[in-house]
């Protein structure tokens, strides 16, 4: 459907989804996709503006190409310390999640926050539409869904339309070290990260043997410590955003080191398995893009060492990357030949660039196949990370390891 009339009259009803989101690719129940969805989202609008204008409620969105479930969780964790939260739950499409979740508020709600994840042109505008927020954070800009939107600078334009649509009166929470993300906003602008400019600084980060991150913040001139349960240096920077924002909503500095280290992680976030036999894993399966795969791969490498095992990597193809595809799997090869990883299993397609790029590693057409090789050829010192993309369903393969006697 290209007409650009029929178009505007049908976002009077349903609200300015992307076409893709309007006519999918899939089946759809017509009651729930032209009925139930578009009353849905109306009522979610105008009752969150309801809030927001008589009741004071604070409206916080977070965006970004990695980190933004983690960054929601641990500002959520702070700000459930300081008053009545609502946050958005996990593992559902935003264009359905976002009204639910204003749905779940009451008057007493003080803060409301929603993850805002971009897979189609358009998908910000429409996000924006139906939640202005106060505080809009960006915890990076990186090759994801550009099979959808092209180009890092198509990702990096729709996501910061975050930015765009807060007022004079928001705050935007921009990671400082990262170039990708552009800055254009009315809002005061709030930095995070390693770089001397930032606002919230990380000050240190370093791993721990127990599979916990140990890192300093400086919040406004003021050090915390805080032991993150996850391991991964990479997250002190979603820890860097959280803490931003919390500290925007007048949070006490002592909630938002105890909110901090008492944050539950998502499921499949490097999380630590030990098997009977001894051998560790990092379940890190969620899901995969270019910078995640970097990231987590640099911790399986620290953590190996700290814990004196072989690191060992199950790798799945990253989807959704259009013409960075070929590019982005042959750096990820790259770096585990620099970061001398000890084991390599690959399947998905693209997974061969990586194997190649690598020099080394064994390929597998299918996930069973990857699953009984893996099963053969682990030892006692083993330290093994599965990364892959969700449609490759890498949890199964942790389920069917820690059922091996």
């Amino acid at each position: 459907m290209n007409n650009p009339l029929v178009l505007t009259l049908l976002h009077l009803w349903t609200g300015p989804l992307p076409k893709e989101e309007l006519f999918p690719d899939r089946k759809i129940d017509p009651l729930l996709h032209w009925v139930i969805h578009p009353i849905k989202r109306w009522l979610a609008k105008i009752y969150l503006w309801i809030l927001q204008r008589f009741f004071g409620l604070k409206v916080v969105a977070v965006t970004g190409s990695v980190g933004k479930t983690t960054t929601k969780d641990m500002l959520a964790s702070i700000l459930s310390l300081e008053g009545p939260t609502v946050v958005t739950r996990d593992n559902i499409t935003s264009t359905y999640n976002i009204p639910d979740t204003i749905l779940r508020c009451t008057p007493a709600t003080r803060v409301l926050v929603l993850e805002m994840g971009v897979e189609y042109p358009g998908d910000m505008d429409f996000y924006t539409w139906l939640a202005r927020p106060d505080i809009g954070i960006i915890t990076s800009v990186n090759r994801t869904h550009t099979h959808f939107l092209g180009t890092v600078e198509n990702v990096s334009a729709e996501k910061c339309k975050l930015l765009t649509a807060l007022s004079p009166a928001g705050f935007a929470v921009v990671n400082a070290d990262d170039p990708n993300i552009l800055i254009n906003t009315q809002a005061s602008i709030l930095k995070f990260g390693v770089n001397p400019d930032s606002e919230i600084r990380i000050i240190t980060s370093q791993l721990t043997p127990d599979f916990k991150t140990r890192l300093v913040l400086s919040i406004n001139g003021q050090q915390i410590t805080v032991n993150l349960p996850i391991a991964g240096r990479h997250f002190a920077l979603n820890a860097a955003a959280a803490a931003a924002a919390a500290f925007r909503l007048t949070a006490r500095p002592q909630s938002i080191s105890a909110g901090l280290e008492r944050f539950a992680p998502p499921p499949h976030r490097m999380t630590p398995v030990t098997l009977k036999n001894g051998v560790v894993l990092l379940d890190d399966s969620y899901n995969a893009n270019p910078l995640a795969v970097s990231a987590s791969l640099e911790t399986l490498a620290e953590l190996a060492q700290i814990t004196h095992r072989q690191p060992v990597f199950i790798f799945g193809q990253m989807n959704e990357l259009g013409q960075y595809e070929q590019s982005a799997h042959e750096e990820i090869g790259m770096k585990i030949a620099k970061l001398k990883i000890g084991k390599l299993f690959c399947t998905g397609p693209a997974a061969k660039h990586t194997v190649t790029a690598a020099g080394f590693g064994d390929y597998f057409e299918t996930v069973e196949d990857l699953t009984s090789a893996v099963s053969q050829q682990l030892t006692a010192t083993d330290l093994l990370l599965f990364k892959a993309s969700r449609s490759y369903h890498f949890e199964s393969i942790v389920s069917a390891l820690k059922d091996t006697p």
